[in-house]
């Protein structure tokens, strides 16, 4: 509950935020590098932007990266770690052919290629790229318990009554599998807004569309002051969101699989 709480908090700030706060493209170059203060409570950048503007931008826009990726990814996970292993022979060798693949499938060479491809990167792309690179070890944990339900009563009762294998994956192993599908949901999503965020410090993610990584970047490679780190009220806001958010997702992960495991709920 304490991580649902904080992450509802981020995310009125990145959808209610932006609305109340103005454009955070706006330069003035007379206040460039300003420290925090009443006009500007989070001070201003090395551009004469206002930082909490681009902060509650910066919230949003991670946020819909880490749902598009997290999203993605566990439905590729349930699909590849679910039917093949199910209907066994050749589909299950397919599936487990496609995740020993893409488990081997590099990040950072990926974006830089696709970056250099694309004209410019947009949220959506970067998130069905981090989905397509991170599903595999949800894949390969789905496929054991699946390999593990196929063979129990009430699945052999259900092929018995005639049903169909799509039938049977959809109404009696997944939902037995629900618990850890969430959970998969959860990591996918916190893992990937850091990879969002990692990739932007160095370049290689958008650098056109704020988000936290996007603060980060620009707060290292573009100030007025000799030293980057004088101007702390720029890269520090982000950096503290940041590890809030991902603190929020863990402890929610945390809270999940003490519900949902039985040992841990005994305990």
């Amino acid at each position: 509950m304490f991580g649902l709480v904080v992450l509802i908090v981020f995310i009125l700030l990145g959808t209610v935020g932006p609305l109340l706060v103005g454009d955070p493209y706006y330069m003035d170059l007379s206040l460039m590098g300003r420290p925090p203060s009443l006009g500007h409570i989070l001070g201003t950048t090395g551009f004469g932007e206002d930082v909490f503007a681009q902060l509650c931008n910066a919230v949003g826009n991670s946020l819909l990266v880490g749902l598009v990726a997290g999203g993605l990814g566990t439905l590729i996970a349930v699909f590849v770690g679910a039917v093949g292993p199910y209907r066994g022979g050749l589909a299950d060798r397919v599936s487990n052919l496609v995740t020993n693949l893409a488990l081997v499938l590099p990040l950072i060479p990926l974006f830089i290629i696709i970056a250099a491809a694309v004209r410019g990167l947009n949220l959506v792309l970067i998130g069905v790229i981090l989905a397509v690179t991170s599903w595999p070890w949800a894949a390969r944990s789905i496929r054991s318990q699946v390999l593990t339900l196929k063979e129990r009563e009430f699945v052999n009762l259900a092929r018995m009554s005639g049903e169909g294998n799509v039938r049977i994956v959809l109404t009696e192993i997944l939902p037995n599998m629900l618990a850890y599908i969430m959970m998969v949901f959860v990591i996918l999503t916190g893992t990937a807004i850091l990879a969002e965020s990692a990739l932007s410090m160095i370049g290689v993610s958008t650098t056109r569309t704020i988000t936290l990584g996007y603060m980060l970047y620009w707060a290292q490679h573009e100030t007025i002051v000799p030293f980057w780190w004088n101007i702390w009220w720029w890269f520090i806001p982000p950096g503290i969101v940041l590890t809030v958010v991902l603190t929020a997702f863990f402890v929610i992960h945390a809270g999940l699989d003490e519900v949902f495991n039985p040992k841990l709920r005994r305990i």
